[in-house]
């Protein structure tokens, strides 16, 4: 039994892990890039990156990223990636319908169906410096 448990634990060792901070490529269901964001001397664009997670109950993971160009003509680099972690906790499924995506200057807004309830929420997002943001007060009736 411990040479069984040995042998577990030395492959998978050698297997690599996918980083939980990057993106999935194979599962981005949808990028957005619009908008402009300003810190100090960069410059840039912001991308929001939706990709579904899970099997059972598909939900969504939402990516914020600040882009910039170092030159004219040059291909745009991330300068900061985060999650939208009040979007991305397995509870949000992103709808195949338009308009799930309103990205504007340094303002989101996400229209995702709750997993379960199926009820729709709009996430109301402003984005600041890269790495930065803050998730709006959802206005109750």
């Amino acid at each position: 039994m411990k040479r069984h448990a040995m042998l577990l634990c030395l492959l998978s060792a050698a297997i690599p892990a996918v980083a939980a901070d990057a993106p999935d490529e194979a599962a981005t269901v949808a990028i957005v890039t619009a908008g402009q964001w300003q810190s100090g001397e960069q410059q840039g664009v912001y991308r929001v990156r939706l990709e579904n997670v899970g099997f059972e109950h598909v939900s969504c993971r939402v990516w914020i990223e600040w882009l910039t160009a170092s030159a004219a003509g040059q291909p745009m680099s991330t300068v900061a990636r985060v999650p939208l972690a009040e979007a991305s906790d397995s509870f949000w499924s992103c709808p195949n319908r338009g308009q799930t995506v309103v990205l504007g200057d340094a303002a989101l807004q996400l229209n995702l169906v709750h997993a379960y309830s199926l009820e729709p929420r709009s996430f109301n997002v402003v984005l600041g410096a890269p790495g930065h943001y803050q998730l709006q007060a959802e206005a109750r009736p």
